[in-house]
């Protein structure tokens, strides 16, 4: 169980979900339309970045797929997801907190006050939105999700080794955050598996979560040959072995209409998306359509009432 996979409910959850009986909520429509807002202003800000300092980004997943589909937002989508390859992100979180950390901040995992947190966000200060996961962080402001696309080996027995030492430690990490986590996450999740893996944390408590995300980092990050065939977003679904793709398809980029904006996009994104979804084209039924489980939301600022009065 990637703890992923338990931070989102569908559309059709109803009010008798043990996500609700837990005290979870998913935005409305209106909160939703602003929170997109939002979002899409953090975006402008990151694209108005990466063309002043030359930093190479590009939509991926859902923000992906709006973007091909029908050039916005995915109407139930409550979150931006954008990657970088890892060079380039590097540089990104230099500028971000050298020129804009007054407006925004950014969790690097080789931070050592870095909360166990594999995938960087760029989060928006002043606001709050503090999704399931995020129980525990001590800022949870509005977000865009940075994945970093890895180097990794083509020697086949290397890219093995590397393969295992970051699926390893990344499962690693993950168990050590649920036994952090146990009595909030049993919450929704009850299970054999769930305990089993929270005796797992436990064996691997002795170090800190702090250590396990820089180690996990250490390793997703090893290979610096930034020359190689293919590269790799270990953090995301399908890990490693599962999210390989060709160097050239992934950081070679063209724009696209995103919701009023031209975006980046992979130059073989349909390939991509394809590997990632099947047929991404076709809209899903309701019970398909995923949205974050959240704690507390607030735009501060940045939401319609206050931009009013101001």
């Amino acid at each position: 169980m990637r703890l992923e996979f338990i931070a989102k409910g569908s559309e059709e959850a109803s009010g008798g979900s043990k996500e609700e009986k837990a005290g979870l909520k998913i935005l409305s429509g209106d909160q939703l339309k602003e929170l997109q807002q939002i979002q899409l202003m953090i975006l402008d800000d990151i694209i108005a970045i990466c063309r002043r300092y030359q930093i190479s980004y590009m939509l991926i997943a859902g923000s992906a797929i709006g973007a091909l589909r029908g050039g916005e937002f995915i109407p139930w989508d409550d979150d931006i997801d954008i990657a970088m390859p890892r060079r380039e992100f590097e540089k990104f979180v230099r500028v971000v907190r050298k020129h804009w950390s007054d407006k925004y901040s950014v969790i690097h995992p080789q931070d050592p006050d870095n909360e166990g947190r594999l995938i960087p966000k760029l989060r928006l200060k002043g606001t709050e939105y503090r999704t399931f996961l995020e129980w525990d962080l001590k800022e949870s402001g509005i977000f865009i999700d940075i994945f970093t696309f890895e180097n990794i080996p083509d020697n086949a027995l290397l890219r093995k080794i590397h393969g295992i030492l970051c699926n390893g430690f990344g499962f690693a990490l993950s168990v050590r955050r649920l036994y952090r986590g146990r009595k909030h996450y049993v919450k929704i999740y009850n299970s054999p598996s769930f305990y089993a893996k929270c005796a797992l944390g436990a064996l691997l408590s002795f170090a800190s979560i702090e250590k396990w995300t820089q180690w996990t980092d250490f390793w997703y990050s090893a290979c610096r040959n930034t020359k190689t065939r293919d590269v790799s977003c270990p953090t995301d679904t399908f890990h490693y072995f599962g999210e390989i793709y060709e160097r050239a398809g992934i950081e070679e980029t063209y724009e696209v209409p995103f919701s009023g904006r031209m975006c980046a996009v992979s130059r073989d994104v349909d390939g991509y998306l394809r590997h990632r979804y099947g047929d991404y084209m076709q809209v899903p039924p309701e019970s398909g359509r995923m949205r974050n489980w959240y704690l507390t939301y607030d735009p501060g600022i940045y939401g319609k009432k206050e931009r009013a009065d101001v």
